[in-house]
């Protein structure tokens, strides 16, 4: 029997090699895109509420004096590009829901405001949403009672009062912006689950490109890269 002869194979090229590379590289970002774009769909699919918005996790904001306000958010837009927060967030909006019988105010206002009065006020700071126990970090200044209630004052920009769970909705702009939870006539203690959500009008389109997109580099990327190999 004669002996079989097998041709040798030929090494790689450099551009057979570039194209594996290249192809390899194309084929995981494809997929980390299908995975991101899917992930965002279904963020926007499952996250939102009822009347359309992307809820953030509920949390107890409580204090033994007579508010808990948010930390300082700082908002920055460019009036001769677009604006951002509001391409971005669109209408943003907090639910309070009161644990103690005295009911519930919500309201956001500019931080000076805020400041301004509550002022030598007995009252809690959210310093950071999610501590190692799953709930918020707050800090306690002590103090006296605010001036007036805060049904009364005129600063807020969006607020609401009652008995049962409150919502309260409001535009993103510039400047420092901070949310206040208190009880209606400005009582203590404060307790109320609080939850800030905001439309994020992209959020779907955002994830449908990116599907989009994912799907036809996979499959441009996977023909590349099984061309690339199968070469003789």
């Amino acid at each position: 029997m004669s002996p079989v002869h097998v041709a040798p194979r030929r090494p790689w090229s450099a551009g057979r090699v570039l194209a594996t590379v290249t192809s390899s590289v194309l084929l995981l970002l494809g997929v980390g895109m299908v995975v991101g774009g899917g992930a965002l769909r279904l963020a926007d699919s499952t996250l939102r509420n009822d009347d359309g918005f992307v809820m953030g996790s509920t949390h107890r904001w409580q204090s033994p004096g007579y508010a808990v306000r948010s930390e300082s958010a700082e908002i920055h837009t460019d009036s001769t590009t677009f604006d951002l927060p509001e391409r971005f967030l669109g209408t943003m909006t907090a639910t309070a829901d009161p644990t103690t019988p005295n009911g519930v105010f919500l309201g956001v206002a500019r931080t000076a405001d805020v400041d301004r009065y509550l002022t030598d006020v007995a009252h809690s700071t959210v310093l950071d949403p999610f501590d190692g126990d799953g709930g918020p970090t707050l800090t306690f200044v002590d103090g006296g009672s605010p001036a007036v209630a805060p049904t009364e004052a005129e600063f807020w920009v969006s607020s609401a009062s009652g008995l049962g769970p409150q919502a309260i909705t409001w535009e993103p702009e510039d400047g420092e912006w901070t949310l206040v939870v208190m009880n209606g006539e400005g009582t203590t203690p404060v307790s109320a689950a609080v939850s800030v959500g905001a439309e994020v009008p992209v959020l779907d389109t955002v994830g449908a490109v990116l599907l989009v997109a994912g799907l036809v580099l996979v499959g441009g990327s996977g023909i590349g890269l099984w061309l690339a190999v199968r070469q003789r």
